[in-house]
């Protein structure tokens, strides 16, 4: 199933959406988007391919539920008959989220990233366990696509495993790719919603942290980040005691998805293949850096 081309029929046919003003916008790693106004409201539809469909749908779900309970998420719009995403083609219409997207570089934004993050993983019973060897498998399979093409990836996953897979942590339900700019504030209200909710699911708190640690640069440009996370007191003491074990754990699900866009080949979100080969070559980079040894 291919990405929607042009979201107007189907804004029109699924949510009743005449003659609404649609303008793409930048696409992401693994999306289409586009503007969409209609009497005075603001959304962004949303589109994804086939192998998409079931992360949209569970992070629409997500969005949902956390808007519920009082977070700013972009929440899908349900069609006519009442469905989060349409799928022939795959798209979802989401409310648009006011304010700017954050880049993470200031202290102030840092911990609006943190208070944010931490009343996500809170609204979503965060319990101990169970084993982390039980999350995302496919995330860190040495069979993934591309991964053998890249022989230090599958020693880098053996490592990660052995060292993440026996620990009990706390879980929650995860954003899973918490970027910078996933999260918009508005400097009105002075509040911080986050978006791009596809691939949601519930998994160990302490990958959401590194992820948020990768994006902002390492735990020294995160200090801030970090330290206001903490304060939250979600985590105990030992837990963060894991924190650069997670790290390596998000540094190698990094190396297994550029290494598949690499094998695709996958453009989505990049204007050649360089920039896929440069997200596997940081990758690699970053675990050397967090005393993998990738050779």
């Amino acid at each position: 199933m291919p990405f929607v081309r042009d979201p107007t029929e189907s804004l029109r046919r699924f949510w009743g959406l005449e003659s609404a003003l649609v303008s793409p916008l930048g696409g992401g790693m693994n999306s289409r988007t586009w503007s969409v106004v209609h009497q005075g409201s603001a959304y962004v539809a949303k589109s994804v391919s086939s192998a998409g469909v079931a992360d949209l749908l569970a992070g629409c779900q997500v969005a949902t539920t956390l808007a519920e309970a009082g977070l700013v998420t972009g929440r899908p719009v349900p069609t006519r008959d009442g469905r989060l995403v349409v799928t022939d083609p795959a798209l979802a219409l989401l409310e648009h989220v006011p304010g700017r997207e954050l880049d993470g570089d200031a202290h102030d934004e840092q911990e609006w990233i943190a208070n944010t993050l931490a009343r996500v993983h809170a609204a979503n019973s965060p319990t101990s366990g169970p084993g982390v060897a039980t999350f995302a498998p496919d995330w860190l399979s040495p069979l993934m696509p591309g991964v053998a093409a890249h022989p230090w990836l599958p020693v880098a996953i053996e490592t990660v495993r052995a060292e993440t897979d026996p620990l009990i942590v706390t879980w929650s339900v995860l954003h899973t790719d918490p970027a910078p700019e996933a999260f918009i504030h508005d400097d009105r209200t002075g509040v911080t919603g986050l978006v791009d909710w596809a691939g949601a699911r519930r998994g160990p708190v302490l990958y959401d942290i590194a992820s948020a640690v990768m994006y902002l640069g390492g735990t020294q440009h995160a200090a801030a980040f970090l330290a206001r996370y903490q304060s939250q007191g979600l985590l105990g003491v030992e837990e963060w005691l894991h924190i650069d074990v997670f790290r390596r754990f998000r540094e190698v699900v990094q190396g297994v998805y550029f290494a598949g866009r690499l094998a695709a080949p996958e453009l989505t979100g990049v204007i050649d293949q360089a920039e896929n080969e440069k997200g596997l070559f940081d990758a690699r980079r970053r675990l050397a850096e967090l005393g993998i040894d990738s050779g």
